[in-house]
């Protein structure tokens, strides 16, 4: 081999292992950024979770206030007509006590 042909295959294997050098960074860099990725990924995924069991219950408080609310109107209403009904009992028993007077 010639002189010249040593020192191109020389340059050659030298870029090679430059360019080798290169892709190892890029290819650390990658599984770095995937592990850092999949770690967000596996935290976002517990978050949901958590969301999705505070949204079940609020959606569970959210109909038990309406049952609540429901039955709070329900009784008010009662509790309406029997005064209602109290108040009109007393003014007719009123009445019926004045007129003989």
């Amino acid at each position: 081999m010639t002189d010249v042909v040593v020192e191109a295959e020389r340059e050659r294997v030298i870029r090679w292992m430059e360019e080798g050098r290169n892709v190892l960074e890029f290819v650390v860099k990658f599984l770095s950024d995937f592990d850092q990725l999949k770690q967000e990924a596996e935290t976002a995924e517990k978050e949901n979770e958590q969301l999705r069991r505070t949204c079940d219950q609020l959606r569970a408080e959210v109909v038990q206030l309406k049952a609540d609310g429901e039955r709070s109107q329900k009784e008010r209403a009662e509790i309406a007509q029997w005064f209602s009904t109290m108040m009109s009992e007393a003014a007719s028993r009123l009445l019926v006590e004045r007129r003989p007077a």
